[in-house]
């Protein structure tokens, strides 16, 4: 009886595990010929017009299509430009548009294609809008020559009150100064700390703002004795130049990019980007605001930009070649930078970095 016992054991044991084995899915079924449902693709939107930073002029059309993959109907397409929307297309992939009325900018031009279903897919590629005005070419002519001290290496240039302001850069030579226009004579003086790259200058309400390179951080004087009312912090990677428009200080960084900054806390309340109508117009550097124009000294140049303050239009270019004689320069003698103007007496000052002179100078349109 108790062999009997173990051998049914055995058998019913080893069925047991062939049935196990079997079933592959551990559910008692076999699942070896069951096919795997495919997934389906997923819907995915392509920009292929415009390219990646493709110059759009306003005023000419531009072509835009785009294709789609993955099982999709589409029931409309809007594109956009920037933050504005160009155009609503129903069940269309391309379209020939135009703008008209817009500030340049690098921007993007931007598709959402609404399908079946109220599900949507977007895309976007980055694009540089121009500006519609071709820039005037200007000269120059001197009218009348100042001293200027070589050991002043210029970034910021200032007229006030019948008084020069000059704020000077590099690293142990940064300084603010008041000069007399007729003799070069320094008749105040403040030196940055050694640590500090002084920049542009700016005068407004009675104080003289002064930013720095790379330090993130600025000073505002009391104009009659220097003496530092506050420090001001910006979080633009560098500084460069200054001018105001009477309620915002307005600020270059080297790039095509004018920031408006408030007075109070230094925080930019809007920006320009500037654009001639080929491309980008960067290296922008000293700024001065003459008869409500935009005035920029491009570093490493001889050339001075007339930008629209308000929509960053290069109006027109200065070529100011020719105004250093050969007999001025010497050893130390670096860029073209700086330019004030005497609201007053309707002139304009420039000169640069260890000059020996200052220039009143006009401007002439060359026809």
């Amino acid at each position: 009886m108790h062999y009997k016992f173990i051998i049914t054991a055995v058998i019913s044991a080893f069925f047991a595990i062939q049935s196990c084995s079997n079933d592959k899915s551990g559910n008692g079924q076999s699942t070896e010929h069951t096919k795997p449902v495919p997934e389906q693709p997923a819907v995915r939107l392509k920009i292929g017009s415009p390219v990646s930073n493709q110059v759009i002029k306003p005023g000419k059309t531009f072509a835009f299509n785009m294709n789609i993959t993955g099982k999709a109907t589409i029931d409309s397409v809007q594109v956009f430009l920037g933050p504005d929307k160009l155009a609503v297309l129903q069940q269309d992939m391309s379209a020939d548009l135009k703008i008209e009325n817009v500030n340049p900018a690098s921007t993007f031009v931007r598709a959402r294609a609404f399908l079946e279903g109220g599900k949507s897919v977007s895309a976007s590629v980055p694009v540089k809008v121009v500006s519609d005005i071709v820039p005037a070419k200007y000269s120059y002519r001197v009218i009348n020559e100042y001293p200027h001290d070589t050991k002043a290496y210029t970034q910021g240039l200032e007229y006030v009150n019948g008084y020069l302001y000059e704020g000077t850069g590099n690293y142990g030579e940064s300084s603010l100064r008041k000069e007399d226009l007729e003799t070069g004579e320094i008749l105040k003086f403040r030196n940055l700390p050694s640590n500090i790259f002084g920049e542009g200058i700016t005068y407004l309400n009675g104080k003289i703002y002064q930013i720095t390179y790379k330090s993130q951080v600025g000073f505002v004087y009391n104009a009659e004795n220097f003496e530092i009312i506050k420090k001001i912090y910006y979080q633009n990677k560098e500084g460069w130049g200054l001018c105001n428009n009477g309620k915002n200080i307005l600020m270059s960084d080297g790039t095509n990019i004018i920031y408006y900054m408030d007075t109070t806390y230094f925080s930019v309340e809007k920006k320009i980007q500037v654009f001639d109508n080929e491309g980008e117009v960067d290296l922008l550097n000293e700024l001065e605001l003459i008869n409500g124009k935009l005035y920029a000294n491009r570093y490493t140049t001889n050339e001075i930009v007339i930008i629209d303050p308000d929509t960053g239009k290069v109006l027109g270019k200065i070529d100011m070649s020719g105004i250093l004689k050969p007999e001025d320069r010497h050893p130390g003698i670096d860029y073209f930078n700086g330019i004030a103007y005497d609201k007053k007496n309707n002139r304009i000052f420039v000169t640069g970095k260890y000059w020996p002179k200052i220039y009143q100078v006009t401007f002439l349109e060359v026809r």
